[in-house]
């Protein structure tokens, strides 16, 4: 699920505590008693088949699953062998079950990459790429003399006191002292960040500094550090569409190029400086060396592709219209870290598969054709699903409701966005049953109607208060064109965004009661007569945000 936009995203307060075991996670013993016409179809997947699906995307392999970058491409490939084997039919480019969305990637060119540190009567000391690690958003190619400056972590100041509504509003960045009476102009600056115990800390000051070298004209800036830095140079990617200010602002980002180890100790001999300065109080040490940086660069298509698949309808008058079951693929990789990102979305990715199976494997197949889709680019600003409602590989006035699963694997708990008193009492073992249904309301009537009676038999604790997140998931893409939409969501946790977010915590019973629950939904979809209409006074209150008129009939035409 995709962020609030916020100044900065820092790292939340671990979870200590894994969860329990499979068993006593689970709050269900047997999933509900489906209609005959799908109940074979139903039962086909099982818990341990979800576990094992899960536990692959969210494995180290995959890298977090970041829009545009290896680890995304490989669960990519893992989804689509999956629809295949199905035999669902791919109706993606090239006959595949890929639809590419514009994404570019800046690669380097690591035979013209490096930093060399010199001073005159002695051996160069050059840094080649594969010793380089951080991010850079472009080429770069700069010379000067060294500026040295060792900064010790202070403590952010606390955050603004809470409004009258309770919530706190924006971050305090951490100052620091003595540097805005520095000339850095035209220097290449060396940043050393003496070591802290707290991350958040760490990433603040970090954030701090390079905002504020921004206007100070430095030739370049690089960090240093103790240890040898851990992965290699990467390149920016994000969506070619200058219309999404938060991909397009990551890529405006300057570079944050790391050195260390033993590049560390030749760069304080060649300068003649003991180790001790490090340790020290003073800013900016004196230095004499000279600095040349060179980035080398190339852009390219980035890994970046919505996975979609077909099973065909069994009504020839029914078939061109589609039932949209869908999840987004992608997570944020490796910001400060593995990100598994197993429950956002591994198990809404999870969900889609098991339905899929659900679908391909029942005897009975339902009148109208049903399409299951796997969205890149949610994490970056619901990019996929977005390209996916302006270049419908289908027609979108074909599409007769999107059911969208993101983050169905937990229970709700008190975590970082909780505001209300209620919602920071909120304890895992209250929300064993507990299911968010988001979006219903907004457009469909019918739809909302639907979902309720299937719950009759699936037996959760329908809630309403999570409205709040309805443009944070891919759906929202799909009722701004009119389409009517129903949202599954479990709710946050403590672990979401951060390194903790592990498949071990998942409740995989309650994963699958949620798959089987959307799949009974769908297939009442793709089976009835009539479709869900928009209620044009609904309507009115989506109208212009993407389309004038809504893609699906409206209830007064």
């Amino acid at each position: 699920m995709s962020r609030r936009p916020v100044t900065l995203p820092f790292p939340l307060a671990a979870l200590a505590v894994l969860a329990a075991a499979l068993p006593a996670q689970s709050p269900f013993a047997n999933r509900h008693e489906l209609p005959e016409d799908r109940a074979e179809g139903g039962h086909s997947v099982t818990a341990e088949q979800c576990k094992q699906w899960l536990y692959t995307l969210a494995s180290p392999e995959f890298e977090g699953r970041q829009t545009g970058h290896p680890g995304f491409r490989k669960a990519a490939e893992f989804v689509a062998a999956h629809f295949e084997k199905l035999g669902l039919e791919a109706r993606g480019e090239d006959g595949g079950y890929y639809q590419t969305v514009p994404w570019s990637a800046t690669e380097i060119d690591g035979e013209h990459t490096f930093v060399k540190f010199e001073k005159a009567g002695h051996e160069p000391l050059q840094i080649p790429a594969e010793r380089l690690s951080g991010y850079v958003a472009a080429a770069e190619s700069a010379a000067g003399p060294v500026a040295l400056l060792v900064i010790t972590p202070a403590e952010p100041p606390e955050p603004p006191e809470p409004a009258s509504d309770g919530r706190r509003r924006g971050f305090r960045m951490p100052e620091i002292a003595g540097l805005d009476a520095l000339d850095l102009a035209n220097k290449v600056v060396v940043a050393y960040l003496k070591p802290s115990d707290d991350n958040r800390t760490n990433a603040m000051v970090r954030f701090s500094l390079r905002r504020s070298l921004a206007g100070k004209n430095a030739a370049a800036v690089l960090f240093v550090q103790q240890d040898e830095p851990e992965g290699n140079l990467r390149g920016a990617s994000g969506s070619r569409r200058a219309a999404n200010p938060a991909a397009a602002g990551r890529r405006r980002q300057p570079g944050d190029t790391t050195f260390g180890g033993s590049d560390l100790d030749s760069f304080l001999a060649l300068a003649g400086l003991d180790k001790k300065v490090l340790e020290g109080a003073e800013l900016a040490p004196a230095i004499d060396l000279q600095a040349t940086v060179e980035i080398a660069t190339e852009d390219k298509q980035a890994p970046a592709m919505n996975v979609f698949a077909v099973l065909p309808g069994s009504d020839p008058n029914l078939r061109d219209e589609f039932v949209v079951i869908g999840s987004h693929l992608d997570h944020v990789g490796m910001r400060g870290g593995l990100h598994p990102g197993a429950d956002d979305d591994g198990s809404g990715t999870t969900g889609v598969m098991a339905i899929s199976q659900m679908f391909a494997s029942n005897p009975v197949k339902p009148k109208r054709s049903v399409l299951f889709v796997c969205f890149a680019g949610e994490e970056d600003g619901l990019i996929g699903s977005g390209y996916f409602a302006r270049n419908p590989p289908i027609p979108l006035e074909s599409i007769v409701a999107e059911l969208q699963m993101d983050m169905i694997g937990r229970d709700e708990e008190a975590n970082a966005e909780s505001r209300t008193t209620a919602e920071r009492n909120e304890k895992a073992e209250d929300n064993r049953d507990t299911l968010h249904l988001v979006g219903t309301r907004k457009l469909a009537p019918a739809l909302h109607e639907l979902c309720l009676a299937k719950n009759e038999q699936a037996g959760f604790v329908i809630e309403y208060d999570q409205e709040g997140m309805f443009g944070r998931s891919d759906h929202a893409n799909f009722a701004r064109m009119g389409v009517p939409v129903a949202f599954f969501f479990t709710g946050l946790h403590r672990d979401y965004h951060q390194t903790t977010d592990t498949p071990d915590k998942i409740h995989y019973e309650k994963l699958l009661r949620v798959a089987s629950y959307v799949y009974d939904i769908a297939f009442d979809l793709a089976q009835a007569d009539d479709r869900p209409l928009i209620d044009p006074e609904l309507w009115a209150g989506m109208r212009g945000k993407g389309s004038e008129e809504p893609a699906a009939p409206r209830m007064d035409k």
